[in-house]
């Protein structure tokens, strides 16, 4: 039996009519055609044995698509906790992946799991096995991220990083929402705001905190930490620091303690703008309050990023790490005007 004559360049050339620098050109990734004529090209290339398993699969990684098209195993690690925006998340990760026919699993992980639980977890959800994972915030344990980010397989994670982290992150980016929040008031006039919400139970809520600091600082106003409203706060102790500290802006730094504010609020009379101006960390829109002012949150677009940098990991190992934070405009709403004289 003869062997198979080897495919080159200037075999797919001549079937496909196209010069042998397009060829090549589409192969590598390179722009300058549509992707209608580089899908071709890959397809060719594959069903004619130019390129091998491997290889197409890692143009698929990178949104080429050669024929038949390979379908990769994704997997987001999450809590129940994070629920009011894994809906965002998944559907930007979703969007992103199924562009190529990949699919995403979604895994809840509620408990700080010992060892030999922690083992069987992962058979139970076959993560090892799959080609890529994506690890949302507010874990129940920096325990569990760690031992996530051990794993032998390709990840992004959905954080703000530990220093020294080896691992690509994208995160949206609520350091700057909260820069873009007191910006927003002190060009307003206010000089008198304060900050509400959680300050050290997650990454995330510490890099609040430290931008109000910051961007306070930045404007020449004082922030001390007594004078703004965390822990489990409740009316009795937001109109104490009503009344003593008399500030005419609110920051509410933490999605879950919004709705609980501004129902707060109301029962202690306080109106909007009015009498006091108010801005919401939220992942979207408020029911309770559709002109809230805001900074918007690009939870969605980060999913989308973050499967688009794990895709790029896959077919380049070896690049470094990346560290992405994907900033938003400032929501206008109707709930900040000048403070009164």
């Amino acid at each position: 039996m003869g062997t198979r004559k080897k495919i080159t360049l200037h075999d797919l050339s001549a079937e496909l009519g196209l010069s042998v620098q397009t060829i090549s050109k589409a192969l590598s990734g390179k722009p300058g055609m549509s992707e209608e004529t580089r899908s071709r090209i890959a397809r060719t290339a594959y069903l004619r044995g130019y390129l091998t398993v491997a290889q197409a699969r890692e143009l698929a990684s990178r949104g080429i698509a050669p024929y038949p098209t390979f379908q990769l195993r994704f997997a987001l690690i999450q809590s129940r906790q994070s629920a009011n925006y894994n809906q965002l998340l998944s559907g930007g990760l979703q969007q992103r992946l199924e562009l190529l026919a990949h699919r995403l699993e979604c895994h809840t992980l509620d408990a700080d799991l010992p060892d030999r639980a922690f083992r069987e977890w992962l058979e139970e959800t076959n993560l090892l096995t799959a080609d890529g994972l994506f690890i949302a915030p507010r874990l129940v344990s920096d325990t569990m991220e760690r031992q996530l980010l051990a794993l032998p397989v390709p990840k992004v994670l959905i954080n703000y990083p530990k220093p020294l982290s080896a691992v690509d992150s994208v995160i949206w980016d609520v350091y700057e929402a909260v820069c873009l929040a007191v910006d927003k008031l002190v060009r307003q006039g206010h000089t008198r705001i304060m900050y509400v919400g959680d300050r050290d139970s997650q990454r995330g809520y510490v890099r609040r905190w430290q931008a109000f600091q910051e961007m306070m600082g930045a404007h020449g106003l004082t922030c001390a930490s007594g004078d703004q409203l965390a822990g489990n706060w409740d009316e009795v102790a937001l109109l104490e620091k009503l009344e003593t500290l008399r500030p005419t802006a609110l920051i509410a730094g933490i999605d879950e303690e919004v709705g609980r504010l501004l129902r707060s609020l109301e029962v202690l009379d306080y109106r909007l703008p009015e009498q006091l101006s108010v801005i919401g960390l939220t992942n979207g829109s408020v029911a309770a309050c559709p002109l809230l002012s805001r900074p918007e949150l690009l939870i969605r677009e980060t999913g989308y990023k973050a499967a688009d940098r794990l895709l790029r990991r896959i077919a380049n190992p070896s690049e470094p790490w990346e560290h992405i934070r994907i900033a938003g405009p400032f929501h206008e709403g109707g709930t900040v005007q000048r403070p009164s004289s």
